[in-house]
């Protein structure tokens, strides 16, 4: 039986199952056909030697059609490695997606050569290519037999970019599955389609050639099928027979799938730069912790870390990186000049604490340090700006309270605004100093000196938090002379 009678028939018996397990009339129509055939089949058949024959005729048995078959309801998938039941029924476990790409290179020389044969260049099988299909398992290069394929060397040429175009799709979704999920999510659909698409072109070049079956082709066209089933993406082209594409199509789709592969594999570069970089900076960050007083010689390699995790796609406000930097987060230096990357991550912890609720009042049962009741002689009445970060509002109460200050005038800042619109707040005639949190600022925000320089305002650059002791000491240090002269000129 040809194979062309068998799919039609095959298509004719499906089409049929639903209506004869209801119809008896249909069914006893299938029934005598099948008996005409039988009937058939003995007139045509040779003579058998002395044949047996019953004394009484013995009915033939009844078609019996399974209670599942029906095309109309699809059987529930069986316990078992995913296979291919194609039209032959063959049950087909796919193979390495490696081992395919390799067997598609050397298909794809073999057929080169082949073309180049039928053009009239003079040919013979490299022993080279055969040796190194003999490694692989069922590395068959049928095109280098004898076989009743077409001789136009076009089709060949087609083929062999066919199967190259299989090696590159077979090696990218190999790529594709070492990828975490969250990453692999991003590519995931573009690369089954074109990993689809791949293994339709391998197909419609086999059919070119007279080729109706290629192991390849149809374990890359598995791959596919059991992927996008497992993560429930439909593909609504290229698994079908009668959505072919042209085989001479195959240059454009080489060159997008190499496009692909080069993405996944900076994807995947950044995805194992930014896992090993934050595995060291989590690491770090829990040895400063651990040893407060050696944090400072670990920060200028934490800065580094935070610049390359960030810029690898770590969020800048991470939340392990953000609760393993609050406990130390207060030992870095002054001289210590954070990256870019680096100032997105400490601006989004201080947007982190500003935001969260702030504790409920404590009586205060320690006296304020000398360095605070000095400042707090010094400014007491009178308003201070701040600048830089996120306004705290329990901070910026313990600040008003520790100085006695009419007001704190806290001023967030963001990214790359600009200093003007601090002036006006320089400006008023009752801010006897404005405090720079450099840590939270751009550093166009030294600009504002210019301001205070204009206005006759001290300026005092806070290298440290919030706490009082911290802010007292720092203003003592760098404008308390001149505070002390003000108020004894005023």
């Amino acid at each position: 039986m040809t194979d062309e009678l068998a799919e039609a028939l095959i298509a004719l018996f499906e089409r049929l199952g639903p209506y004869v397990r209801t119809d008896p009339q249909l069914r006893d129509a299938v029934v005598g056909l099948g008996r005409a055939i039988t009937a058939w089949t003995d007139q045509v058949a040779p003579p058998a030697a002395e044949p047996a024959r019953p004394t009484a005729p013995v009915p033939p048995p009844p078609v019996v059609i399974p209670a599942d078959f029906s095309l109309a309801k699809p059987p529930a998938p069986l316990a078992r490695p995913p296979a291919l039941p194609d039209e032959d029924d063959r049950g087909i476990t796919p193979t390495d997606l490696g081992v395919i790409a390799r067997r598609c290179q050397l298909k794809a020389e073999a057929a080169r050569a082949v073309a180049a044969r039928k053009r009239g260049d003079i040919f013979n099988t490299p022993d080279d290519l055969v040796r190194r299909a003999n490694a692989l398992p069922d590395c068959d290069l049928w095109m280098l037999h004898p076989g009743d394929y077409v001789e136009a060397a076009k089709a060949w040429e087609d083929l062999g970019g066919a199967f190259a175009v299989g090696a590159e799709a077979a090696e990218l979704l190999a790529v594709l599955k070492e990828l975490p999920d969250g990453l692999a999510e991003r590519y995931r659909e573009r690369v089954l389609y074109a990993v689809a698409e791949a293994q339709a072109l391998m197909w419609a070049g086999l059919l070119d050639v007279h080729r109706r079956v290629d192991n390849d082709q149809v374990h890359l066209f598995v791959h596919v099928r059991e992927y996008a089933r497992e993560a429930q993406i439909y593909i609504n082209r290229y698994l079908k027979r009668e959505d072919r594409v042209s085989a001479d199509s195959w240059p454009s789709l080489l060159s997008r799938i190499a496009v692909l592969k080069e993405q996944l594999s900076e994807a995947r570069g950044k995805a194992r730069t930014r896992d090993k970089g934050l595995t060291n900076l989590k690491y770090k960050l829990r040895k400063m912790a651990e040893s407060p007083a050696a944090a400072a010689a670990e920060w200028p390699r934490v800065l580094e870390l935070l610049e390359e995790v960030v810029s690898a796609g770590v969020p800048a406000s991470n939340a392990d990186v953000r609760e393993l930097l609050l406990p130390v987060l207060e030992t870095l230096p002054e001289d210590q000049e954070p990256g870019p990357n680096a100032e997105r991550v400490f601006r989004a912890v201080n947007e982190y604490l500003a935001s969260r609720p702030a504790p409920e009042a404590e009586p205060e049962t320690e006296e304020p340090s000398a360095e605070v009741c000095a400042v707090a002689e010094l400014l007491r009445g009178h308003e201070v700006v701040l600048i830089g970060g996120v306004e705290r509002a329990a901070s910026a109460r313990a600040i008003e309270r520790a100085f006695g200050l009419s007001r704190l005038n806290w001023i967030s800042t963001r990214p790359h605004e600009s200093v003007t619109i601090f002036e006006p707040a320089v400006a008023r005639a009752n801010v006897a100093v404005v405090l720079l949190a450099i840590r939270w600022s751009s550093h166009s925000y030294g600009d504002v000196k210019d301001y205070c320089d204009k206005y006759g305002k001290p300026i005092v650059y806070l290298t440290g938090g919030y706490n009082p002791n911290q802010i007292a000491h720092q203003i003592l240090a760098q404008v308390g002379d001149r505070l002390r002269a003000l108020n004894r000129a005023g």
